[in-house]
């Protein structure tokens, strides 16, 4: 600015006023200077500008740490939603290394991070970093419902409704003995993923046997593993829900390891969507939780909290559809 300045032979506050059309300065001076900054490629330097106003038009996006994080297709696909709608609205992205459980390492890296915003996934229940982001008056948005009495900004899909629909798939298939490998219960989806599946036993009349309910933690490894309870199962149960599609493909790799047919001796049904349940043998069943729309409408949430919007929605709740392939 102060170049452009000497080339036009005004002060550099002048300059600043007539690139922001600032009514202070006259029609021919402000198209004098727009001019010499065209001429010469003038570009004002975005963060200097937010840092002036007092933002930084930074989101600071929390996501589950490894093993999980950008390597579960689901997160992949929710960033990119956020990602692509950031760029939209002039934000940038940053990516802190903390998880929801360091709640300790969660204050150290917002104390010293200026975001102008938080988005937050995987909900605990009375999840602590709630009150700290309140108090330090961060505006934030939770992809998942916390289940908290607070009137706080969310968007999810019905875990516990969509989870229902997948089971009574199975069931309606003729299904009568069904499996089910688990999310953490710490989780708010876990555990509401788990109350679909035994609601929807519970109004079929089908007997609910704890063997049949294998915890796991929503990653492929840990359900490749808790297959292998399934694979003792195999003469009994003739089906299985995964709590995510993640541990689905896990499921299904384990079962075609022990010489399992599916859908043919197991049937296997996931929860996401995600893409890659396109493109395994045989293709994945699976309930919609629309990642790249969850992350979009989560930033456009987050932006009208940020800045004050006369909103009333502060909850986005999206509908589950069921996506019927191979494999169930």
């Amino acid at each position: 600015m102060l170049d452009i300045a000497e080339i036009a032979g005004v002060s550099k506050s002048t300059v600043s006023r007539a690139l922001n059309d600032d009514s202070r300065v006259n029609e021919n001076t402000k198209k004098k200077i727009k001019n010499i900054a065209e001429k010469y490629n003038y570009r004002p330097h975005k963060l200097a500008q937010a840092l002036a106003k007092k933002h930084t038009n930074i989101i600071a996006v929390v996501l589950p740490t490894f093993p999980r994080s950008v390597s579960d297709p689901f997160f992949l696909e929710f960033l990119q939603g956020i990602s692509e709608t950031a760029f939209e609205y002039g934000y940038s992205l940053t990516i802190p290394p903390v998880n929801s459980t360091d709640i300790g390492l969660f204050k150290k890296i917002f104390e010293n991070i200026t975001a102008d915003g938080v988005i937050l996934t995987e909900p605990n229940f009375n999840d602590s970093r709630i009150e700290f982001l309140n108090k330090k008056n961060i505006p934030f948005v939770f992809n998942g419902n916390p289940v908290v009495d607070e009137d706080i900004c969310w968007i999810d899909t019905d875990n516990r409704n969509a989870s229902y629909k997948a089971v009574e798939y199975l069931i309606k298939k003729g299904h009568k003995k069904i499996a089910t490998v688990t999310g953490s219960m710490e989780l708010v989806a876990g555990k509401f993923r788990l109350q679909g599946y035994l609601d929807a036993l519970n109004d079929y009349n089908l007997k609910k046997d704890q063997k049949y309910i294998i915890n796991s933690n929503f990653t492929e490894e840990d359900a490749y593993l808790a297959a292998k309870k399934l694979v003792m199962l195999k003469d009994e149960i003739s089906a299985v829900f995964a709590a995510n599609d993640l541990m689905a493909l896990g499921i299904i790799k384990a079962l075609k390891e022990a010489g399992i047919k599916i859908p043919d001796e197991i049937a296997v049904i996931g929860y996401d969507g995600i893409k890659m349940g396109e493109f395994v043998d045989p293709a994945l069943t699976t309930v919609s939780n629309p990642s790249i729309e969850k992350g979009r409408k989560a930033l456009e949430l987050l932006i009208r909290n940020i800045k004050n919007s006369d909103s009333e929605t502060k909850n986005i709740l999206l509908p589950s559809e069921l996506i019927i392939r191979d494999s169930a």
